[in-house]
């Protein structure tokens, strides 16, 4: 089974070309853009020219669901659904925090802390084992978070406030590759269940930003 997988949950859009049975990534492109309606499309084409496949062998899409930027998983999720109907190959969700913790746990460490920047001063954080998640998802103040120590921290949250986190586990150098979410991720950490498209629901955990300033503003109300 070919995959295709693919997140525009953070500020980094990341695509991957994997086969399914062996989960071994073929080819993967990750672009840092604010403009996921720009870049995911080319993206897509690029990977699958690197992994020397077409759309049309595509039996899976993979989708990070979030949390993470509001808009950029609202396009991801309808660029999957459209691919999906386009070729006929089923839909498959991942979580975001799941997919940033998984390259530290196919590496060795044995529990991580995923921490995305969630901006307003807030992390998003998930804690995960070689088991799974041991831990809902958590949206705090940094220093707020209600967990105890981890093996590892990982995420654009943890290096943003790595003074507040560093309590909690080992946190990379700020340019390690850890901290970024790629599709690889989604592979490695995905069950590939499919889902309907109507179940493809982004993991928003907080009212996004564009309600929080149409609350605040008095033209908005009758």
């Amino acid at each position: 089974m070919l995959i295709l997988a693919l997140d525009a949950s953070t500020p980094v859009v990341t695509v991957a070309v994997a086969e399914g049975d062996t989960r071994g990534v073929l080819a993967e492109v990750s672009v840092s853009s604010r403009g996921a309606s720009e870049t995911l499309l080319p993206a897509v084409d690029a990977a699958l020219d690197l992994a020397g496949e077409e759309l049309a062998r595509v039996e899976r899409v993979l989708v990070g669901v979030g949390p993470g930027t509001f808009t950029g998983i609202r396009i991801a999720a309808a660029t999957a659904r459209s691919l999906a109907l386009a070729t006929g190959a089923g839909l498959s969700k991942n979580s975001t925090l799941a997919a940033l913790a998984a390259p530290a746990l196919s590496g060795g460490y044995r529990d991580v802390l995923a921490v995305l920047d969630a901006r307003r001063g807030q992390v998003f954080a998930q804690r995960f084992s070689e088991a799974g998640l041991t831990s809902g998802i958590f949206c705090e103040r940094p220093e707020e978070l209600p967990l105890e120590g981890a093996s590892l921290v990982v995420g654009d949250g943890a290096v943003r406030y790595r003074d507040a986190l560093s309590r909690l586990g080992k946190i990379p150098p700020d340019a390690s590759p850890l901290h970024r979410v790629t599709a690889a991720g989604h592979v490695l950490s995905a069950n590939l269940a499919a889902v309907d498209h109507e179940e493809l629901v982004p993991i928003y955990v907080r009212e996004p930003d564009a309600e929080v300033r149409r609350d605040l503003n008095p033209w908005s109300h009758p």
